[in-house]
């Protein structure tokens, strides 16, 4: 099929209210408020940022930070509706929604990246009737991308969207993918449709959330979709460990080139290894939920923190050249008390390319069980 050549443009700057009357293609039905969100004091980890540079992301100085303004989920209508691929690229008329593009590869999802805009072409294109929500998006083989990226999307659309809607659009492959639509509980009515990643789509009517997280600035509603999921999911039928270290070494991601040691190190506090990604997301959501006490590098396993009781403890290792403070915002949404401790990396970071992130690290074990047992020590009580 021929090339198909398309500006790159945001949503909003194309949609226009509901209300307008007028052969719109893109209607912006509403966005839900946005809330402030207190982010507690860091107990040790602040004083590493007078130790040593730390690349913090998406800004300097957030480490300091005592709240976030959540991003207000916005939610678009959109007629004739270009989609493609399992990452959801979506088109209206001769425009790329530029959001859509999030997180994309050209060689991944089948098109061209051009100075203004993309080349799209199609190698299939399917006609889809009647109105379908839409929560592909990039990374689905990313437990947090699948998670909180696509699935949580769904918190953003109205109980009578559901209602009038005939389907459900999510990328074909994704992590968990399964497990998240049975625990969700969707109507009976509503058919799911696996869109592949070389596939293309012309919708009659998309219904499209856009986000609910924005550069980790969850929205309040996230704590309810966790509250939704983990609401299906059983008691515990046998001990699971109250202390868990997050084993990083069968990932190959930013590898910690002392974890073998450090997890030594837990065990004599009582901490258990443990790998989610071998797990049932079932089984991740009991074993976090029963945790007091959660130790691990950065990484998407974190992203199971939205299922912890308040006041659980999580302690996140994060390497000075990729300091991301997603799991932190998560952590102070679900109130549970987070502090961190500082790796180095094994590269000075001007040598680092765009791969920075997934260079390999030391940390201080002295430093980790020195947290650890600080914020052992002032624990709250807590229920058994």
């Amino acid at each position: 099929m021929p090339e198909t050549f398309l500006h790159e443009r945001s949503i909003a700057a194309l949609a226009v209210p509901a209300h307008t009357t007028g052969p719109f293609p893109i209607w912006h039905v509403h966005s839900m408020g946005s809330a402030q969100v207190a982010v507690p004091k860091l107990p040790t980890g602040g004083h590493f940022f007078d130790l040593w540079p730390v690349r913090e992301l998406p800004e300097l100085g957030l480490w300091a930070a005592s709240h976030y303004t959540s991003f207000a989920p916005p939610l678009f209508v959109l007629h004739e509706a270009v989609v493609h691929s399992s990452a959801g690229i979506l088109a209206a008329g001769d425009s790329v929604i530029a959001e859509s593009l999030c997180n994309t590869s050209p060689t991944q999802h089948s098109y061209r990246q051009l100075v203004k805009g993309i080349a799209l072409r199609p190698k299939r294109v399917t006609r889809l009737a009647g109105s379908h929500i839409s929560v592909l998006a990039a990374g689905e083989q990313d437990f947090r991308h699948a998670l909180l990226g696509g699935m949580a999307r769904l918190m953003a659309v109205p109980d009578t969207y559901f209602a009038a809607a005939d389907g459900l659009l999510v990328p074909q492959g994704s992590v968990a993918q399964a497990e998240m639509l049975g625990l969700f509980d969707l109507l009976p009515s509503l058919t799911v449709r696996e869109v592949a990643h070389d596939e293309t789509l012309v919708v009659d009517t998309l219904i499209y959330p856009l986000s609910v997280c924005g550069e980790a600035a969850y929205h309040p509603c996230v704590a309810e979709f966790y509250r939704r999921l983990s609401a299906n999911v059983p008691r515990a039928p046998a001990r699971l460990p109250r202390r868990i270290y997050i084993d990083s070494r069968g990932t190959g991601l930013r590898p910690l080139r002392n974890e073998a040691e450090l997890i030594v190190a837990l065990e004599r506090l009582g901490f258990e290894p443990v790998r989610p990604e071998t797990m049932t997301l079932s089984d991740q959501i009991m074993l976090f939920r029963q945790a007091e006490a959660i130790v691990a590098p950065h990484g998407s396993a974190l992203a199971n923190l939205g299922f912890a009781r308040p006041g659980s403890l999580v302690v996140e290792l994060l390497m000075d050249a990729f300091v991301d403070w997603s799991f932190r915002n998560l952590a102070a949404l679900m109130q549970l008390r987070y502090d961190c401790v500082l790796g180095r990396a094994r590269r000075p970071w001007p040598d680092l390319n765009v791969q920075f992130h997934q260079t390999s690290w030391e940390i201080s074990i002295n430093h980790v069980v020195a947290a650890v047992a600080h914020s052992l020590s002032v624990a709250p009580a807590r229920a058994a």
